[in-house]
């Protein structure tokens, strides 16, 4: 039986393994192979008289590469054959991208192990910087690589982690699609979606497509996200449903904005973390700016990156002021040939593009005021969305 080739894969540090063990805790009953490539590592290297552990690993990476090359190589090469001679129907395979770390860099894997491995799809696990800040902190072997001291931790670093490994996989996708493997797509994927949601995105995308939920992120009252959340809740009954909310690192920004607003001069930033009130993170002034770069295209780029695999997406405009972001995500919702619904709930007519791009749902070209009969048009109407 040949089954679906998934890659797991992403930067270092963002969650990616304690996030996959507790969504798979849920997958009872569901045919799929789990393989960590780390213990295909350990293995072949103790057979080769290496002792290869997490304290180890990256020195050991950088120090001895021919040596890791060949390792890594036939660890790839086991999990090939485990995949042809299994009966599973989904096999997912997790390892980090490319990890930089001081002269050297670590390559989860090669062209060649992508070749031989044949992924259908590409997922990319990701967490926002200021938690994978904290994940180092609490870690005392990373810890202790930061010289124990959190000013060292640069969120400049850990932006760039993510964009090396990114890069990685976007530069080994293209060259395999060259050589005729069809990768369906290479999705970023962030953590602070519910494990469900992982769940339907890796066993259950026949049944429930892949949509993606805009709605203005910025600026509005907690009563405004707790409807934002529960229409997220009453869409993902139907469909697999991408929000970009689960990896938000443009709060950041704003807590920093609206402290050098109140003091110019001030050169240390103290943050309250999204997800914990209780703790407060001091950065840098500097470092925010320079990271802030970064994280603005990168921001862009994985919102549109979740609007290009989506078949349709479902705006929750809950809000009469427009919103650029979700404006440019209906655009680009178009531009790929994606369904798009608008729940628009206010007398006050929208602006024109809006109202133009919030007309593209297959059968109808209107807007809604009832949320729930647009998630019923979305049901009714998804055999006949144009994008595959």
């Amino acid at each position: 039986m040949e089954g679906e080739v998934i890659l797991l894969t992403g930067p270092p540090l963002n969650g990616r393994d304690e996030y996959l063990s507790e969504a798979l805790e849920k997958a009872s009953g569901e045919s799929y192979a789990y393989y960590h490539v780390f213990e295909y590592l350990r293995e072949v290297g103790k057979e080769r008289g290496v002792k290869i552990t997490r304290k180890n690993v990256l020195d050991f990476a950088i120090n001895h590469q021919d040596l890791m090359n060949e390792i890594r190589d036939e660890a790839f090469e086991r999990i090939r054959k485990e995949i042809d001679g299994s009966d599973r129907k989904f096999h997912l395979v997790s390892t980090p991208s490319l990890f930089r770390w001081g002269s050297g860099s670590v390559i989860g894997f090669t062209l060649s192990n992508l070749k031989l491995l044949k992924p259908d799809r590409v997922i990319i696990v990701l967490d926002d910087v200021l938690s994978v800040r904290r994940r180092i902190i609490n870690d005392p072997e990373w810890f202790e690589r930061f010289g124990n001291d959190p000013d060292n931790i640069k969120l400049t670093t850990l932006v760039m982690w993510r964009e090396d490994a990114i890069n990685h996989v976007k530069t080994l996708v293209h060259e395999l699609k060259k050589e005729g493997v069809n990768v369906r797509y290479v999705l970023q994927f962030g953590i602070r979606h519910p494990p469900e949601v992982f769940l339907d995105l890796i066993f259950r995308e026949k049944e429930k497509p892949l949509v993606y939920l805009s709605y203005p992120m910025t600026g509005h009252e907690e009563e405004y996200y707790h409807r934002v959340r529960g229409f997220y809740d009453k869409l993902s009954e139907h469909f697999t449903v991408l929000d970009p909310g689960a990896l938000d690192d443009w709060w950041v920004v704003a807590e920093y904005d609206n402290q050098v607003a109140k003091n110019p001069d001030v050169r240390r930033i103290r943050i309250k973390h999204l997800l914990d009130g209780n703790e407060v993170d001091e950065l840098e002034r500097e470092d925010i700016e320079q990271a802030t770069e970064i994280l603005r295209r990168q921001l862009v780029e994985r919102d549109f990156n979740l609007v290009d695999v989506s078949r349709a997406i479902a705006v929750y405009h809950y809000a009469e002021g427009v919103s650029a972001g979700v404006i440019s995500e209906m655009a680009e919702a178009y531009r790929t040939l994606a369904a798009i619904y608008l729940y628009y709930p206010f007398k006050r007519r929208p602006s024109p593009f809006m109202e133009f791009y919030g007309m593209q749902n297959p059968s109808r070209r209107t807007m809604f005021r009832d949320e729930d009969e647009m998630i019923r048009a979305m049901v009714d109407e998804k055999d006949y969305w144009a994008k595959v």
